[in-house]
Formats: structure tokens, C-alpha cells, sequence
């Protein structure tokens, strides 16, 4: 039995050792050494740099200044001296204003700085953490028989944390009354394949395919009702889920030699595993104010052949959540097949 009991202090051991990786409410923190409100503002800056990005690859085009309808020559000096400051001063980018341009390149800056974007997090963490040990017992009877008896417990434990929040923004604002300080090491340079969120999520992608199909696709409201057409300001939701899984085990074993006839342990083993599961969701809605949504009915006709979207709706930070409220709603209630 002095065995036995070395046996249950290794269980003991193995226990302390699980529990020490432990976190009582599971935050991102734990895993990837970065807090929410540093990937909330990881993803501000993301969708600041981008803005900026499309904003000068426009406006200092050549390929976009062959088409003089696209951009004129004025606009393509003006892109290509904003390109140039922006270089030389990342913080001069705040002086631009859409009005500094004509044309139609007026209207495609308008429109970006026009679009409200609302982000919705919903960031899960679940911890497991289980201790199952087994034990086999022997007595060898006077007769030639054997009574064996096995064990088996558990001490499983699971705790999980949840957290959703949502943070609109404006593409104008974000660029004119956000200081280059303020995403200084802040700014996710590439993708983290390992756990996504702490890395870039692609916002570059979502707001340029915005633009375009604002432009030329007739992009319209999203809908309530998903079985009528609404003519309206354009939106488009985009929802990203990522999930990381980290886990692992150890099975510790004692195998004793079997002396004399009274009841004992053959073998003891302590099952150890621990396992984390992050799975966070980001939902990003843009939608564009319906003042600069009425721009595009006069400026789009040269450019594109086809009927323009007509304004309604609220303004753009209220739409852009309206938009990724009525995604979510419509994710809730969509049938399963």
C-alpha cells in the first residue's frame, strides 16, 4: 500500500501541473499574449491602412488616368502629390479632403469617405482539463484462483468565456481624426495562420470589392425580408470565424509486482489531458451614407450604362451595424437543410 500511495502522489503531481495552464474565465490573453481591445484596435488600424491604401492606389493610377472619365488629369496630380506626402509624412494623409479632387474621382472619394463600418466580436475561449485515473486490483486465493478488481475515477473539468462587443467607425474619420500614432505597433503587418484574429483578417479584400460593386454592380441595401429586391444605399456584411484547438496528454503508469495473498495493485495510471479551444467570430458590415449614395446617380451614368441605387436609409455607422444586425439575424433564423 506505501506504492499505492506513491502512486496517488504522481496523480497528484500530474493534477498541478494541468491546473497551472489553467484560466478560470478564458481570454484571448492566455493564448496569443494580446487582449481584446488590442484586437479591436489591430482591426481599426487594418481597415485604416486599407482605406488609405485604396484611396491613393486610385487616385494616383496611371491606368485609372487613361480613362480620363475615371480620373481626370487634375485628380491624377493631386492623387500623385497626396501619394508622395503620405510617403515623406505618413500624418499629412489627414489634410486630404474629397473636395481637393473633381470629377468622377470626387465621387469615388466621397463614397469612401462616406461608408460606415461596424465590427461585431464574439470571442470564445474553452479550457478542458481532465484526470481520469484507473487502477487494477489482484488476490491470489489458497486455492488456484485469482479475484481481480478494477478502479477507474475522473475529476473533468471544463470552463468557458465568452465575450461579444461591436465598434463602428467611419473610413473619413478614420482617416482624418486618427492620428498615424495611434496604430503605431498596432498595425498587424501579416496573416497569423496560427490563431488568426491576432493577425491580419483581410479587410483590404472587403472594402475594395465594397467599392466596385458600389459603383457598377447596382449593390444594393441588404434586406430584411430576403424575398423582395429593395433598392436602397449599398451595405455588404463579411463574417470570419476562426478556431484554434491546442491539446495534449500524458499517461503515467505504475505496474507493482504482485506479493503475497492479501489484496493489492497490479497497475495504476493517471490519464492527463488539457486541450484549449479559441474560436472567434468577426462580423464586419459597411454601408454607405445616403447622401454620398445620391452622388452616384449623376456621376456613375458616364461611366457604367444602367440604372443607379437610389438613397434611403439612415446614417452610415447606424447602417453599417443595422447591416451586420441583419445579417446575424438572418444567420439565426436561416432553415437548416
Amino acid at each position: 500500500m506505501r506504492t499505492f500511495a506513491k502512486g496517488s502522489h504522481l496523480a497528484l503531481v500530474s493534477a498541478v501541473f494541468v491546473l497551472g495552464g489553467c484560466a478560470i474565465a478564458p481570454v484571448t490573453d492566455d493564448v496569443a499574449h494580446i487582449s481584446a481591445s488590442n484586437i479591436a484596435r489591430q482591426v481599426r488600424c487594418e481597415t485604416r491602412h486599407a482605406v488609405i491604401e485604396a484611396l491613393i492606389g486610385y487616385l494616383a493610377s496611371p491606368d485609372n488616368n487613361r480613362n480620363k472619365k475615371k480620373l481626370d488629369d487634375y485628380s491624377f496630380a493631386i492623387g500623385n502629390a497626396l501619394k508622395q506626402a503620405y510617403r515623406d509624412d505618413p500624418e499629412s494623409i489627414r489634410a486630404f479632403d474629397p473636395s481637393q479632387v473633381t470629377g468622377f474621382a470626387r465621387t469615388v472619394t466621397k463614397l469612401l469617405y462616406g461608408t460606415g463600418i461596424a465590427y461585431y466580436y464574439d470571442l470564445t475561449g474553452l479550457e478542458t482539463n481532465n484526470v481520469d485515473p484507473t487502477a487494477n486490483l489482484i488476490r491470489p486465493t489458497p486455492i488456484t484462483s485469482l479475484v481481480t478488481l478494477g478502479l477507474s475515477g475522473n475529476f473533468d473539468r471544463q470552463r468557458q468565456n465568452e465575450w461579444s462587443f461591436t465598434i463602428t467607425d467611419n473610413f473619413g474619420n478614420l482617416v482624418q481624426k486618427t492620428s498615424e500614432s495611434y496604430c503605431e505597433n498596432h498595425l498587424a503587418r501579416t496573416e497569423d495562420y496560427a490563431y488568426p484574429i491576432a493577425g491580419k483578417v483581410g479587410i483590404a479584400k472587403l472594402i475594395k470589392e465594397f467599392t466596385l460593386m458600389s459603383l457598377f454592380e447596382n449593390l444594393d441595401e441588404l434586406n430584411k425580408d430576403v424575398t423582395t429586391v429593395k433598392k436602397g444605399p449599398p451595405s455588404m456584411v463579411q463574417q470570419l470565424q476562426f478556431t484554434t484547438t491546442i491539446g495534449g496528454g500524458a499517461t503515467p503508469t505504475i505496474v507493482f509486482a504482485p506479493t503475497g495473498p492479501n489484496l493489492q495493485a497490479t497497475n495504476v495510471s493517471f490519464p492527463v489531458t488539457a486541450s484549449r479551444k479559441d474560436t472567434h467570430q468577426l462580423t464586419v458590415g459597411l454601408y454607405l451614407d445616403k447622401g454620398e449614395a445620391k452622388l452616384l446617380d449623376a456621376a456613375r451614368g458616364p461611366i457604367y450604362e444602367g440604372s443607379l441605387i437610389t438613397a434611403s436609409g439612415g446614417r452610415a455607422e447606424l447602417g453599417a451595424a443595422m447591416a451586420v444586425q441583419q445579417f446575424l439575424a438572418l444567420k439565426i433564423f436561416k432553415p437548416a437543410i
